[in-house]
């Protein structure tokens, strides 16, 4: 009765699972060849894939024509290789997302079942992250560095949990891999020492070392070589930079977990209390303690990983990615857990059934909560007529063309680009809480500021925000025309909404 019990829980959480992973890639597809951006950082990337296709640096001094992000530059070089076979790179961009998605939800499944979790709980914690989607941003598929950067990482954990007969060479390789995260987005470094840590408890001596040095002389040779290449600004975009952000101390102690961690996954967190309660019932005391040393590895590193990047100002919800591939693997755990205490022949105790319900029940909960309206991803057609309206618009516009939140859209329109607006943010705030940055930025920052002013621009594109409205003013010389009165905008359907609000021509004298 208990194993028939079991079979038609996993069943339901099963069907759930795949329902969650049928609505992620029906977006995922559905917006992926779409041409404009449905976050707008987007912009920002974009701009990074061309000048890799130039063959142009990508680490150089902040101007107007290009100011880099304050990632390393992996994801950038992957996309491209697809854009040379594509021909498209907003395309390429998310396909390589969506792949790695992908990768994750394939790395999640084998994380269960190094942990012993059958095939049928291994899928439900795949599920559990996929339905994550919305509540992540609906970053998944995004054209962004975070998904790729957490799918090598999990391939990273496998090759190092797995046991294997090749601890060295396989020891290497993970090195390499988790080395090729942090070249993606540097936030995979603070996994290392969990991982060593939890390959010398296990006395896994030389898939210990290897990995160590493996990672190391990767690491090393990478960060030397481009430091090298850039004169210095390597190291200064991707670690100087955002160790001058300011950080939100009440993030880090407490408003993580009580704005964004309890509120959108209670019943994960239920499910892994039950699964402690469990192991008291059963007094395992084996079982709880590699159960810990398990979460020590995993949950932990990722759990930080979400919480420095949340903490960071403008920080945003696919800050949660991390945590939340932790929390599926973990809460999964949890059912099996229960499920085995129950369907043992000698645990058969009214009280282990009734555990394994709650969990159960819990994670049937969890799924219900993370459910979304999949349709206000996908961009209307209209957001797409008036992305080509704006491509008609700029290219019959006197240049050169200002566009700060979407400089892509002058490539596409055969224009000259210029910075995204977000590096400039990044930079600008890192010099206002750094004196030493102050110092090195001034310069640049004022060329930047100076070229605004200098009245060279002919034609600005301005974003639903006042940033530039100082610059582009009818006392400075622009008449300005709404948009989006009389046709619908380019709106950005993903993260926060950005939508091209009204052109700026310059009518070449200041207003008397």
């Amino acid at each position: 009765m208990n194993r028939k019990t079991t079979t038609f829980v996993e069943s339901i959480l099963g069907g759930l699972s795949i329902i969650a992973l049928c609505a992620y890639f029906y977006v995922a597809f559905s917006r992926i060849a779409y041409p404009f951006t449905i976050e707008w950082a987007e912009s920002n990337t974009f701009l990074h894939v061309v000048r890799v296709l130039e063959g142009k640096p990508i680490f150089v001094p902040p101007s107007y024509d290009f100011i880099p992000m304050i990632y390393t530059p992996f994801y950038y070089y992957i996309v491209a290789i697809f854009a040379q076979v594509t021909g498209q790179i907003m395309f390429s961009m998310r396909l390589v997302s969506v792949l790695a998605s992908l990768l994750i939800f394939i790395m999640i499944y084998a994380l269960c079942r190094l942990r012993q979790i059958t095939p049928q709980s291994s899928i439900i914690a795949v599920g559990l992250f996929a339905a994550s989607y919305a509540v992540t941003g609906y970053w998944f598929d995004v054209g962004r560095v975070d998904i790729l950067y957490l799918a090598l990482l999990l391939t990273g954990y496998v090759l190092i949990i797995a046991q294997t007969k090749r601890d060295n060479a396989v020891g290497v390789i993970a090195g390499i891999v988790v080395f090729l995260s942090f070249a993606t987005k540097q936030s995979a470094l603070l996994a290392i020492p969990f991982l060593l840590f939890d390959l010398i408890l296990k006395r896994r001596w030389m898939k210990a070392l290897w990995l160590g040095i493996s990672f190391a002389l990767s690491c090393g040779l990478f960060v030397v070589l481009m430091n090298t290449v850039s004169k210095g600004w390597f190291w200064i975009y991707i670690y100087e930079i955002p160790s001058a952000h300011p950080i939100s101390w009440g993030m880090v102690t407490h408003d993580f977990w009580i704005s964004y961690i309890f509120p959108n996954f209670p019943w994960m967190i239920m499910a892994v209390i039950l699964a402690v309660i469990v192991l008291l019932v059963l007094h395992d005391k084996v079982g709880a303690f590699n159960h810990a040393v398990f979460v020590f590895t995993l949950f932990l590193p990722l759990s930080i990983m979400s919480i420095a990047s949340m903490a960071k100002q403008w920080g945003y919800i696919n800050g949660l990615l991390p945590i939340v591939a932790a929390l599926s693997i973990i809460s999964v755990e949890a059912y099996q857990l229960a499920a085995a205490a129950m369907t043992s022949s000698q645990n058969s105790a009214w009280n282990l059934k009734v555990l394994y319900y709650l969990v159960s029940v819990s994670i049937i909960f969890q799924f219900v909560g993370l459910r979304y309206d999949f349709r206000t991803q996908i961009p209307t057609q209209a957001s797409l007529d008036a992305g080509e309206r704006i491509i008609s618009i700029l290219r019959i516009s006197k240049g050169p063309v200002f566009i700060p939140t979407s400089p892509y859209l002058l490539y596409m329109a055969d224009q000259q680009t210029h910075f995204q607006a977000s590096s400039l943010g990044d930079l600008s705030l890192a010099a206002q809480h750094d004196p030493a940055l102050m110092k090195l930025f001034k310069e640049y920052l004022d060329r930047i500021s100076e070229h605004l002013l200098s009245k060279s621009i002919k034609t600005a594109i301005l974003p639903n925000a006042n940033w530039y409205d100082g610059v582009f003013s009818i006392e400075n010389g622009h008449d300005c025309e709404s948009l989006v009165t009389d046709h619908p905008p380019l709106i950005t359907v993903t993260g926060a909404v950005s939508y091209l609000d009204r052109i700026c021509r310059f009518h070449g004298g200041d207003a008397k």
